[in-house]
């Protein structure tokens, strides 16, 4: 099997897995019409998509410890792909947060999967390109809903053919590679908090929540900030071309000084844009500090807890950042833009510090 069907088999479910979790995005207004709700009500599946995406992640994580990547990965198509066709039918409130959920656990559970096998895997010597295109990917599903937006009908239809689509995930799935090791339980999920691992641990977890809550507001609030879609969409090709470069980067400069680099170049950019709306194109460029965060940590754990530990790191940040981020920046006493650079100067410096202290265990 050729290196470039296993990468592509990698990335194409994981590109679909963001199509799905995003496509919820562009259809607010149109879904609390239709269940005869507010706005406020239908974002809450949203924060509940990220609460159940740090569980997922997580148990998914040590399920794949211990049965094999490809198998959990395997399971986890069915969580964010049949849901997502669900959505289609939702008459209520309840099924709508229930099927948010059970999507937002499917699709974490597939991406920190997905990390764990380009870390392992040997896929190519550029593993921290591919990681970067694959947290580009988010960007790009965005687009993808977007665009599936603005020329379907009925606006149901937005959760039905991203549901449909995304079922491409199980053709791709006999071309994924999977390592040639035994998965057996002799290591503990506690082997994360040991004396060997607990500085990784922790550091890893503090650098995870401060970059979520640097990513996921910066992305979520400045459209409304911006009021300019074509900016918006130049920033998410911009967010798409750097994460890849970051990536490569990484793979030639080394993951510690590319991740501080962009980092400090995130922070800068954050005070600058307290001046011009326009330098919010350099904090598009400069996230890319993230860009190989997922492969990199499951490059740092042993391999009997990657799953485990790189995602036990990312479940702190998926849900308080993921979920509630932005809402800590909405709650802030200041304008808008006031507070999200603020926030954005501060998770960025804590982040980057976090990230200066990252070694392998050994």
């Amino acid at each position: 099997m050729s290196k470039s069907l296993s990468s592509i088999a990698v990335l194409i479910p994981f590109l679909l897995s963001a199509y799905v979790m995003y496509s919820i995005s562009f259809v607010l207004t149109q879904l609390a019409h239709y269940l005869s709700t507010g706005i406020p009500q239908v974002v809450l599946a949203i924060t509940l998509s990220w609460i159940g995406g740090g569980i997922g992640g997580f148990i998914f994580g040590r399920l794949a410890d211990v049965i094999g990547r490809k198998k959990a990965l395997f399971i986890s198509f069915f969580l964010f792909s049949i849901p997502e066709i669900l959505v289609y039918f939702v008459h209520n409130l309840i099924e709508l947060y229930v099927l948010w959920f059970i999507i937002g656990l499917g699709v974490n559970a597939e991406n920190g999967i997905s990390y764990v096998i380009v870390a392992e895997l040997r896929l190519t010597n550029l593993r921290g390109f591919l990681g970067g295109i694959m947290q580009g990917f988010y960007a790009l599903g965005a687009l993808l809903g977007a665009i599936t937006a603005s020329i379907v009908g009925n606006f149901l239809f937005v959760f039905l053919i991203p549901g449909i689509i995304s079922l491409l995930s199980f053709a791709f799935y006999p071309f994924i590679p999977e390592e040639k090791a035994k998965y057996n339980v002799r290591s503990k999920l506690t082997d994360i908090f040991s004396q060997r691992m607990i500085w990784l641990t922790i550091i890893s977890s503090i650098a995870s929540l401060s970059s979520f809550l640097f990513i996921i507001p910066a992305f979520e609030l400045m459209p409304t900030i911006l009021e300019n879609n074509e900016l918006i969409a130049i920033g998410d090709l911009i967010a798409t071309f750097s994460f890849g470069l970051s990536g490569y980067i990484s793979d030639i400069k080394g993951r510690k000084i590319t991740a501080v680099s962009f980092g400090v170049l995130a922070i800068v950019s954050s005070i600058l844009f307290l001046l011009d709306d326009i330098l919010a194109l350099a904090i598009y460029f400069s996230s890319a500090f993230f860009a190989f965060y997922g492969v990199w940590l499951s490059e740092l754990y042993p391999m009997q807890v990657r799953g485990a530990g790189s995602n036990f790191s990312l479940l702190i940040g998926r849900i308080i950042g993921g979920g509630f981020g932005t809402l800590i920046v909405t709650l802030l006493p200041f304008p808008l833009k006031v507070s999200l650079g603020l926030v954005l100067i501060i998770t960025g410096i804590i982040s980057t510090a976090s990230m200066s202290l990252f070694k392998p265990v050994t």
